[in-house]
């Protein structure tokens, strides 16, 4: 990781703490606001339309406490089974509020004189997806036989309720929205607000345990962090957005279309089949990964920049 923490970074002006605090969690707590206020209207809307279905029900709920719990439970029931299209309104949401955040930081650093690094050339994101698709499935396939989805409520209600959604809305909401809102956060805000001001490894572990505890049950925080290291990685090494969103998008098209498939039931069929699949996996997304290392993401120095000008003019 010399590579990653050799980056250039220029001394920065003193916060207060409270700024600073500001700065790393303002992007999150927006996303928290946004994500109540989305779901508050979606069970307005829930509620309203199950009044005009049934006046006299809903009418009768408001007399009596019990059926008013019983009113509550079916709203929640609807409310989880929208779920899926519910995240995706959200992010649809999030993404472009993030966005003027996102660009606002990189106008700052071109005044700050802060280098970007390197980005890197279109072909070699063919590593980053192959790598995302390896990984993810790997992940998957150890999360399986390990047994630790049925271990773990939370993660099965969770999985059910996303994965209920008409295909469709899984590949728009779960495959392309929540991937770009995530990573605009994750990545885009608070790792690289955390990497102007450290290491590599730094920034990176922070964000990765943030990206997990946002999941809410023991596999996916797991799981979050694991990928959150890694989204953190292709970012620092690409340097670029896209890599991480890439990436993310990937893992989740990956994983709503082999649940959509039978993938995973069809691997865990067989012990020799579904181990055969995660070396393959491993081995794919180790080789893929010091592909990834060998790219030159450090910035050209100034006075290095010069002399090659110099040089052409010559």
């Amino acid at each position: 990781m010399e590579q990653q923490q050799g980056r250039p970074t220029p001394p920065m002006p003193p916060e207060n703490y409270g700024k600073r605090m500001w700065q790393l969690w303002g992007p999150i707590l927006i996303k928290w606001g946004i994500e109540f206020l989305v779901s508050m209207i979606a069970m307005t809307v829930l509620a309203m339309v199950y009044q005009v279905a049934n006046p006299d029900a809903f009418t009768a709920a408001l007399n009596s406490e019990q059926s008013m719990i019983d009113l509550y439970n079916q709203l929640l029931e609807q409310y989880l089974k929208s779920s899926t299209l519910i995240q995706g309104m959200t992010a649809f949401v999030i993404i472009p509020v993030m966005w003027i955040f996102f660009h606002r930081d990189r106008v700052k650093e071109r005044m700050m004189g802060i280098v970007p690094n390197k980005k890197a050339p279109l072909w070699k994101y063919a590593a980053v997806m192959l790598m995302s698709l390896t990984l993810c499935l790997g992940l998957n396939n150890l999360i399986n036989i390990g047994n630790l989805a049925a271990s773990d409520e939370a993660y099965t209600q969770t999985i059910q309720a996303l994965y209920s959604a008409a295909f469709p809305v899984q590949i728009v909401c779960l495959g392309i929205l929540v991937p770009i809102s995530e990573e605009l956060v994750f990545r885009g805000l608070l790792f690289q607000r955390l990497r102007e001001r450290g290491t590599f490894l730094q920034a990176a572990l922070y964000s990765a345990v943030v990206f997990g505890l946002m999941h809410m049950n023991m596999v996916q925080m797991l799981y979050g962090f694991i990928l959150g290291m890694m989204l953190a990685y292709v970012y620092e090494k690409y340097g670029s957005v896209k890599a991480p969103i890439l990436a993310h998008m990937t893992m989740n098209l990956l994983s709503v279309t082999a649940t959509k498939i039978g993938l995973m039931d069809w691997m865990m069929e067989d012990i020799m089949r579904v181990g055969t699949v995660t070396v393959i996996c491993a081995a794919v997304a180790a080789t893929m990964f010091v592909f990834i290392q060998r790219i030159e993401e450090k910035p050209d120095q100034p006075e290095k920049k010069d002399h090659n000008e110099k040089v052409a003019a010559m």
